[in-house]
């Protein structure tokens, strides 16, 4: 008998178990053959079916080997784009399950996927593929299974809205790391081509003589009498470098084929004396023998399941519990239970039959009668599928020569071709069902991630797109109205300037012209205190003259501050109201020397130049005498002199020369004295001018006039210039930002858009993939 191996797998974790396509119910009674040459026209045909079966599952693993790549490439990509370019935004769905009812409604035109899967998927029949509808259930419900994240701590359940983004990306790389993993481990199993098949039974049932007749040559010793104490296991000796070797294992959960301290070597001529006699110390025996047969009939090594068999001693005895462990371990896909058609056997679940030493029966049919009426009343469902679980062999009967090319019995023939099948079913179930369904969850997921963040990335790129378009007016009026504003402010600035320092200039320059006007208040202290009336006028008319200059920057301030609130109104009109930062009282506040210095001198008290009536009576003497030398001639005018020179004596002469000199000197020093206070006012105020005049005193002070009001001017135009740099700088980074979304948007959207459609062919692919386990078993 033989029955599908219940071990769980490693999957029951992630997939709900799929039924199987019920049997097709045959006939209990096959007919028997009419003739040797039928006979071996169906041994033939039982070996093409198996080697069709074989194709069958070869071309599945193949094709899931190579989609299990292609996911893994695809979540490696997404991983990697999660981490460094595209952070994945999850899609949380806060709505209720949407029922299978209302699903019939949605339109699901917008999915790349599902408009590829509706593509493949038009056929004669019109009912969808279940996959179609599985997936758009999938995509309407939006909830994720392999990528799912459900977030626990203790009792309670985070919320993911709760979390930020990164941490949201940072959970998905975990779990894309999680499916990375389980991907290859997929890949190594579904491209791992061993098989175990473990073979148990009543004792002396035959057991031994199965597994010979199976691999066509005697290697397990078998007798009338039960011989077989410990558990072989008959491998391929390519799995031990080509060896034909026995190593006996003391504890089979040490063993290590590279490791000759778990095990000991027996040789083959040995065997017999190991497996019949006692050795307790061993708890299994690992046979590696070579297959003389071809690639495509060898068990042991045919590339598409290389099948172990392993022989078990009798279930009466003390091994039955290390039996059930052997069974329940996930390498054994088949367990065979093998039966004496001479004894009677109980039925519990849906088993395989296999009836051995079937020739040793005389009533044949009568036999099946009676064995298949049993399996009807204690197993429906075995009776059902009589014709692949029910064998009835003679396994003794199977020609075990090396090199023999006698045709095995159809009905062993068969039985062959039925346990490779049910090896292969089983291993459809537990390896390659499994994966597939693990690949097709995986990519609905990598579907609904691709299209929500298509889409939402889409739409960031629209807006950001529309920002743009919607700002770049208000931007460009901004750059237009930096250049003229400040323009305007320039130019107003420089109008002030010039006008404040060209009134000042003429001021200044009026002041100096009358500034004699600055000593009429001065009262005239006598010739005795002279020189500090000197000193008076000298410091009259500096204070004077700094008086102006005060007054010329008072003047200045007003104007500054009207030009200043004007080139202010500029800047609010533009840029919204701001606080004035320019002060204009500020204006010339520093204080600083501003005098212009003049010494009074001895000089300065006297002045020999007569005025313009004295001057012009001097000149016209001076021009009659000389006229008149012309007219009388020089000589007589000598000569005239010498004549009265002689008239008069030299005593005559010293009385009235020192009177004359004598009236002639007090006349001069009075009128000195009397002219000094006229002296020194005209030397003061020229002195003075000259000094202005000779230092650019009126030229100095307007500049500098001019220079602290456009400081107060150009303080207010630097506001105005920075505010206006200030804003188009954020405007020109908010742009800049927006232009930056709008790139890595248009990025993230062709990324998840090309991500959806690889992953919507690549899951057509892989729901391509014939994974039917019955559809194997019945295909040829």
């Amino acid at each position: 008998m033989l029955r599908r191996n219940s071990a769980p797998s490693i999957d029951d974790s992630y997939f709900s178990s799929t039924t199987l396509t019920e049997s097709v119910t045959f006939s209990p009674l096959p007919s028997p053959s009419a003739s040797t040459t039928n006979s071996a026209a169906r041994t033939h045909q039982h070996r093409l079916n198996a080697a069709q079966e074989q194709r069958t599952y070869r071309d599945s693993c193949q094709r899931l080997i190579s989609h299990i790549g292609s996911v893994s490439a695809l979540c490696q990509d997404l991983k990697e784009a999660n981490q460094e370019k595209f952070p994945i935004f999850y899609p949380i769905n806060n709505k209720p399950s949407i029922s299978r009812s209302q699903t019939l409604n949605v339109d699901t035109h917008g999915s790349v996927i599902m408009d590829a899967v509706r593509r493949s998927s038009v056929t004669t029949s019109s009912n969808q593929p279940e996959f179609v509808r599985q997936l758009e259930q999938h995509r309407l419900s939006q909830e994720l299974n392999i990528l799912n994240l459900d977030l626990k701590v203790g009792h309670s359940t985070a919320d993911l809205t709760t979390l930020e983004s990164k941490s949201i990306a940072n959970l998905l790389t975990e779990k894309l790391e999680q499916s990375l993993q389980h991907l290859k481990r997929l890949h190594a199993r579904v491209a791992d081509t061993s098989s175990k098949v473990l073979v148990t039974g009543d004792l002396n049932s035959g057991k031994s003589t199965f597994v010979n007749a199976l691999l066509k040559r005697e290697i397990l010793p078998a007798d009338q009498q039960p011989c077989t104490s410990v558990f072989c296991e008959v491998l391929d000796a390519m799995l031990n470098d080509g060896l034909e070797q026995v190593h006996a294992i003391p504890t089979v959960e040490t063993y290590n084929r590279l490791d000759p301290n778990t095990y000991h070597i027996i040789e083959m001529r040995h065997l017999y004396k190991v497996i019949t006699e006692d050795y307790e110390h061993y708890k299994m025996l690992k046979i590696y023998a070579n297959d003389s047969r071809t690639t495509q009939e060898s068990l042991l090594h045919n590339g598409v399941v290389d099948i172990a068999l392993i022989d078990s001693p009798g279930l009466n005895t003390d091994s039955v519990k290390t039996t059930a462990v052997f069974a329940r371990q996930e390498e054994i896909d088949v367990v065979v239970f093998v039966v004496s058609a001479e004894n009677h056997f109980t039925l519990s679940t849906h088993i395989f039959i296999v009836v051995n030493r079937f020739d040793s029966i005389r009533d044949k049919d009568r036999c099946k009668r009676l064995i298949l009426e049993q399996i009807r009343q204690l197993s429906p469902a075995t009776y059902a599928d009589a014709d692949d679980l029910v064998h009835f062999v003679s396994a003794g009967n199977v020609d075990l020569e090396p090199g023999s090319r006698k045709l095995d019995a159809p009905d062993f023939a068969r039985l062959e071709q039925r346990l490779r099948a049910f090896v292969l079913e089983n291993r459809t179930k537990s390896k390659l069902l499994p994966a597939k369904n693990y690949l097709a969850n995986l990519l609905m997921d990598i579907n609904i991630l691709s299209e929500t963040n298509s889409k939402k990335s889409s739409n960031e790129y629209a807006q950001a797109t529309m920002e743009l378009e919607k700002d770049l007016p208000a931007y460009q009026n901004l750059l237009r109205v930096r250049d003229r504003v400040l323009d305007q402010v320039e130019k107003a600035a420089e109008v002030a300037v010039s006008s404040i320092q060209m009134h000042a200039n003429n001021k200044l320059n009026q002041a100096v012209e009358n500034i004699e006007n600055a000593i009429n208040t001065i009262e005239y202290p006598g010739i005795l205190l002279i020189w500090q009336y000197a000193q008076d006028i000298a410091d009259s008319m500096v204070q004077k003259l700094l008086k102006d200059v005060r007054q010329e920057e008072a003047h200045a301030r007003q104007d500054t501050s009207v030009c200043l609130e004007r080139i202010h109104s500029m800047g609010t009109e533009h840029l919204g109201v701001y606080p004035l930062t320019a002060d204009v009282q500020k204006m010339c506040a520093k204080s600083r020397d501003r005098r212009v210095t003049i010494q009074v001198e001895a000089t300065d008290f006297f002045d020999l130049v007569l005025d313009d009536k004295l001057s012009g009576v001097a000149l016209s003497a001076g021009a009659t005498a000389m006229l008149g030398g012309r007219m009388l001639g020089f000589k007589d005018a000598v000569t005239s002199m010498w004549s009265v020179s002689n008239l008069v004596n030299a005593p005559n002469v010293r009385r009235w020369v020192i009177p004359v000199v004598g009236i002639a000197s007090v006349g001069f020093i009075v009128y000195v004295v009397s002219d000094m206070r006229s002296a020194v006012e005209r030397k003061l105020v020229k002195k003075f001018k000259n000094e202005v005049r000779e230092t650019g005193y009126v030229e100095a002070q307007s500049h500098r006039i001019a220079r602290e009001s456009r400081k107060v001017l150009r303080v207010e135009g630097w506001e105005i210039q920075t505010r206006i740099e200030k804003a188009i700088e954020q405007k020109e980074q908010k742009r800049t930002d927006t232009e930056a979304v709008a790139l890595a948007s248009k990025e993230t959207a062709e990324y998840f858009a090309n991500l959806l459609k690889k992953s919507g062919l690549l899951l057509e692919k892989v729901e391509m993939v014939q994974t039917d386990s019955h559809h194997l078993v019945k295909e040829a």
